[in-house]
């Protein structure tokens, strides 16, 4: 598994004006105007996942583009790593390709060089644990599944109104043609019934701003049976802003057979 972060500078920083007519659409037309208009969003993430009753949290950061209605490219930090431990890191995720910066990376890096590249495919989405919030379908399927709604509290300037409900991996499954467990699997057998506690914080531009969501699951199909419950917490905030993320400098980028590793 690869990891990131460093720091990320944000520029050219922009409000959003959210005419009556986009106040007034519904969260899945909101969600598709913005996957359409080639701007992005902010977000933080907070991940605790335990197992044999030991907790890790993992937090990370960073920007998303969107455009042509998905996610285009992301922008990622980390404080902390999972290969390298202390290290901050930094990713640019491509859909054909990832961008890798740490300080411990850039030890078995040749002189002159800072990041890693990787060629291989990368799933960009606005991921909430294994929710996909950038699917228009997921989304939908979510509202539908719906059990509470009430007001609730102020998230990126704007009063919200919360969304609770539950939801299984196979209706995910069936609402979102690319949803993986772990990235890697479609759900099937006993994870098909694996059931998702969600709740969404919701604008009054009808845009998500935050999403909690709360499973135990019987591990990582074909490479653990390890029960792992993971309880996610994600704050979107800054939609529509202008981003265009770039890859790196090519002559600051490492290919693998580059490394130089101990053997």
């Amino acid at each position: 598994m690869r990891l990131w972060a460093l720091a990320l500078t944000i520029t050219s920083v922009t409000s959003i004006v959210t005419s009556p007519a986009a106040a007034a659409a519904d969260p899945v037309a909101a969600l598709r105007r913005q996957l359409a208009g080639g701007n992005g969003v902010t977000f933080s993430d907070v991940l605790v996942a335990r197992s044999e009753g030991k907790p890790r949290t993992f937090r990370e950061s960073g920007v998303h583009e969107l455009d042509r209605g998905r996610v285009v490219a992301s922008e990622i930090l980390r404080p902390k790593d999972f290969m390298f431990g202390k290290y901050r890191q930094r990713l640019i995720l491509f859909p054909d390709r990832s961008y890798e910066q740490s300080a411990g990376l850039r030890k078995h890096l040749p002189e002159g060089k800072s990041w890693l590249v990787a060629e291989e495919k990368q799933s960009l989405a606005l991921y909430c644990g294994q929710m996909r919030l950038s699917d228009p379908g997921t989304l939908k399927a979510l509202l539908a599944a719906t059990k509470v709604k009430r007001p609730s509290g102020v998230y990126d300037g704007t009063r919200t109104t919360l969304y609770e409900g539950s939801i299984t991996l196979g209706e995910l499954a069936k609402a979102d043609p690319d949803f993986r467990i772990a990235g890697l699997h479609r759900p099937a057998g006993k994870y098909v019934r694996v059931r998702v506690d969600w709740k969404l914080w919701i604008g009054r531009d009808q845009l998500v701003r935050r999403c909690h969501s709360d499973s135990r699951q019987p591990g990582i199909p074909k490479l653990s049976d390890e029960p792992v419950h993971y309880v996610d917490d994600v704050r979107l905030s800054r939609w529509g802003r202008p981003i265009d993320i770039q890859a790196p400098p090519a002559d600051q980028v490492a290919t693998y057979d580059e490394l130089d590793l101990p053997e």
